[in-house]
């Protein structure tokens, strides 16, 4: 049975049941014990107390406890029965008028009594409850009658009541302060409302709002924070002064277990494999609100909710792993106003739920870090909060470990969560692939072909969703249209600029933009440019004649289709990639070909570096630059910024000035050279061929690996690259030819290798149509020899590196705009998706 402790009994009745202990403890302490309870009368009153303790499920120690109180006197049975019949355990029922008497002649006379019911429903009529039970235990016994001053009349009344917004929370769970309002009418103004969690009274704040056409409005506030996570009863009861009470609210709640995190802190956080949400808690003070989340391992939507549990807003993550939710700091004197709650905190609840994707992994676990700063930083491989009050060059960060640290801005990287897109496409059109390149959040800038005017999509949104806005508008011909994200609209001919900007939550602003030509251009870009390439290169190529209009593209027909040259690209050894640094990327099964763990690269691995697609970019495109020497683009500043910081970066040898005129002197890019020699000797130079200390070799350099054949052997590659530098192709006749000769061989200076190693280069490639980075590495050339046999490197992705470095000399010296031009391959049957490396 439980064990209910009636908190609302009437004044003396309280007192009484204080003294019980005292009058207990007396009685024993005087050697009487427990006094019997003699003569018919009292035998009577014991069993109306028993009744009226069955009545409400009085447990048996409060049960004892009123006996004793009866049978010392110290209460009247009478005042036993006001209290049981008054208590909010029994006005939660709300029982009416005809169960009242039946209750009330059950205890007094162990049965309802059709006469006696009858009875008091007639003195109902005219007569309150209290007053009701008193006259009805007084009739049994006089002895019986409730010891205070019980008025007669019928008291206040409750004749009516309407609830406008009960308990129900948001989705399946309560969060946060609930507040319980309506209106009641009522014939006098003894009107009292409480609140009952699982059967037990809690404080509940009560205000009266209004009072129209006879009726009170009330406003029950009730914070569900100090409540244990679960499932709980909640009761609201009116009670009357005539002794009545009506239950005007009720229901089942959840109220979820919650983390509470830090302002500027980050926290790990995680949905359980069986749990479909977490939640958290969090005070910001005296702040906005802002929670980011990282590193997301599956995608989830993410809701943040105010102090009175109410949804600000859900943001799904992005693709990149990212979500973010924003509130406004909230105004806690209000709300302790209109509630009558004291020292209401800023506070916000945040959950993030399962999205319930077919494809999502139901049984694992979904983990993530929350960052509470508006501001994220990726940082020595961690996630970390940013402070308010930067300096002018430091950040002030902060790891889930609570560490703090003072770092360089230079050496911090800012995560895209404010004014920042978490998607951007246009769909519904004649190209299937949407936008290129495909969103991503480091870009800006993307390009779009569609065939003629069609009607089209444009689709978008931001990592703050809810919390940011967005102003989307088409430029044609100097008309601007306004557009609606999701909804159709017309894509006119010609040339188009979509503007999508993105306004955060504290206003800060982004812009993005995307070049759509429908059809033919104004100039002559599709008639003497496009027009020689597969259309699935029109969305990129348009992109950069946009962005770069000095930039000139032409075609080159290998005659293949993408499936027989990957196909013999994937043999053997003839694409390595390093399985340390790169493991995802490593054929199974695939032995080292070369020292130290160089091995074979899966198939989707070198369709990706061998689809020129992939590359139309300000910093890839570089990989089909014709690599010719242009004095008007080709400057030593640009040297001196591919070597910086690496091993040739020294006061010892003049590396930049030997490179630069190594360059001239065999019409080959000094650019390209730079970036070949770091690519082949390693950033750091560790290749003992550019130090001249091959054992047995000392003294001969060979700054491009020439002669350098792979090989399982300890050093066998580095040796075959030593004795090209003395011998030449040769070294068992221990000869140089004349041809050679003209290559500057033996190579035993530095800058005899710089020098002739170029030389070999322009005429090994360069001359040979082999004239950019993408040819060197895949010997696709339609020039009457073997096709893939003549082939710089077997690093896969040699080009994609060396292309970054090329860019950079050229932009440090203000020369990325310079009327380049880029050779680049076309196959047929290319694949329809493109783009996608394997991930780990």
């Amino acid at each position: 049975m439980l064990k209910r402790r009636p908190e609302y009994f009437a004044v003396f009745a309280l007192s009484a049941v204080a003294a019980i202990g005292t009058a207990c403890f007396t009685a024993i302490a005087l050697g009487t014990g427990t006094p019997a309870l003699t003569g018919a009368g009292s035998q009577n009153a014991a069993g109306i107390v028993s009744r009226a303790s069955d009545l409400i499920s009085v447990d048996q120690e409060d049960r004892t406890a009123a006996q004793m109180c009866v049978s010392y006197g110290t209460v009247s049975a009478g005042d036993y029965v006001l209290s049981v019949m008054t208590s909010p355990d029994y006005l939660i029922r709300s029982t009416d008028d005809e169960q009242f008497a039946k209750d009330l002649c059950s205890i007094v006379y162990g049965a309802p009594v059709d006469a006696e019911v009858a009875g008091i429903r007639q003195e109902l009529a005219s007569s309150n409850r209290m007053s009701v039970i008193n006259n009805t235990v007084s009739k049994a016994d006089s002895k019986y009658a409730v010891s205070g001053d019980i008025k007669d009349g019928p008291g206040s009344v409750i004749t009516g009541f309407n609830i406008d917004k009960g308990l129900e929370g948001d989705d399946e769970y309560t969060v946060g302060i609930k507040e319980i309002s309506g209106s009641f009418s009522a014939t006098g103004d003894e009107i009292r409302t409480d609140l009952f969690v699982d059967g037990a009274l809690h404080r509940g704040y009560l205000k009266y709002d209004k009072t129209q056409a006879g009726s009170k409005g009330f406003v029950l506030a009730w914070d569900t924070a100090g409540f244990e996570p679960g499932y709980h009863d909640v009761s609201i009861l009116l009670r009357s002064s005539d002794g009545r009470g009506v239950s005007v609210a009720g229901g089942k709640i959840r109220i979820p277990e919650k983390t509470r995190i830090e302002a500027l802190s980050v926290t790990d956080g995680i949905i359980g494999k069986d749990d479909k949400t977490a939640w958290y808690l969090l005070d910001c003070g005296s702040s906005d609100c802002y929670v980011n989340f990282a590193g997301i391992s599956e995608k989830i939507s993410v809701s943040l909710y105010d102090l009175s549990g109410k949804l600000i807003g859900t943001n799904p993550s992005t693709s990149a792993g990212y979500a973010a939710l924003r509130g406004k700091k909230q105004d806690t004197e209000k709300v302790a106003g209109e509630t009558g709650i004291p020292g209401v905190s800023n506070c916000f609840y945040i959950c993030a739920r399962r999205t319930g994707n077919g494809d999502q992994k139901d049984n694992e676990d979904i983990s993530f870090q929350l960052v509470q700063s508006r501001d994220v930083v990726y940082f020595d491989g961690k996630y970390m909060s940013v402070s308010p009050g930067k300096t002018e060059d430091k950040y002030k960060l902060t790891d889930s470990l609570g560490n703090e640290y003072q770092t360089p801005k230079k050496d911090c990287k800012i995560l895209p969560f404010n004014a920042a897109f978490a998607d951007l496409d246009i769909k519904g059109g004649d190209t299937a692939k949407g936008v290129y390149p495909s969103f991503e959040v480091t870009e800006d800038k993307y390009g779009y072909y569609a065939s003629g005017p069609q009607s089209v999509t444009f689709e978008c949104e931001s990592v703050e969703g809810y919390a940011s806005k967005l102003k989307i508008t088409a430029e044609n011909g100097g008309s601007k249209t306004e557009i609606v994200p999701g909804k159709p609209f017309s894509l006119p001919e010609g040339e188009t600029v979509i503007n999508a900007e993105v306004t955060s939550f504290d206003g800060e602003k982004s812009s993005y933009s995307v070049y759509v030509l429908a059809g033919d251009d104004s100039g002559s870009f599709v008639e003497e440019t496009l027009s020689g390439f597969p259309a699935s290169y029109y969305s990129g190529l348009w992109l950069m004649h946009c962005k770069h209009p000095a930039y000139r593209f032409r075609a080159y027909d290998t005659k293949l289709t993408f499936a027989e040259a990957l196909k013999a690209e994937t043999v053997g050894n003839k694409s390595l990639v390093q399985d340390r640094a790169f493991p995802e990327y490593v054929k199974g099964g695939s032995p080292v070909y070369d020292l130290p763990d160089w091995r074979a690269a899966k198939t989707e691995v070198v369709s990706y570096y061998m689809d020129p697609r992939n590359f139309f970019t300000d910093k890839r495109i570089f990989m089909f630059e014709k690599l010719g020497f242009d004095e008007s683009i080709h400057k030593k500043e640009g040297v001196k910024e591919i070597i910086s910081g690496s091993f040739m970066d020294t006061d010892d040898f003049d590396y930049v000035n030997v490179i630069y005129e190594a360059g001239r002197t065999a019409g080959v890019s000094p650019y390209f050279l730079a970036g070949r020699i770091i690519q082949e000797m390693g950033f750091s130079g560790r290749s003992a061929l550019c130090k001249g200390t091959v054992v047995g070799y000392e003294g001969y350099y060979n700054f491009y690996n020439i002669g350098s054949v792979s090989t399982t052997k300890e050093g066998g590659a580095t040796v075959g690259g030593a004795k090209y530098a003395k011998w030449g192709r040769n070294p068992e006749k221990e000869d140089i030819s004349d041809a050679e000769a003209k290559l500057l061989l033996p190579w035993d200076t530095k800058e005899k290798a710089i020098t002739g190693g170029a030389l070999w280069i322009a005429s090994g490639y360069i001359e040979k149509g082999q004239d950019t980075l993408y040819f060197q590495k895949f010997d696709v050339l339609d020039d009457g020899t073997v096709r893939y046999n003549h082939q710089y490197a077997q690093n896969i992705m040699m080009a994609y590196t060396e292309s970054l470095r090329y860019y950079n000399s050229y932009d440090s010296i203000n020369k990325a705009e310079s009327a380049f031009i880029f050779v680049i391959p076309v196959y047929q049957n290319m694949p329809a998706e493109y783009g996608y490396l394997p991930q780990g």
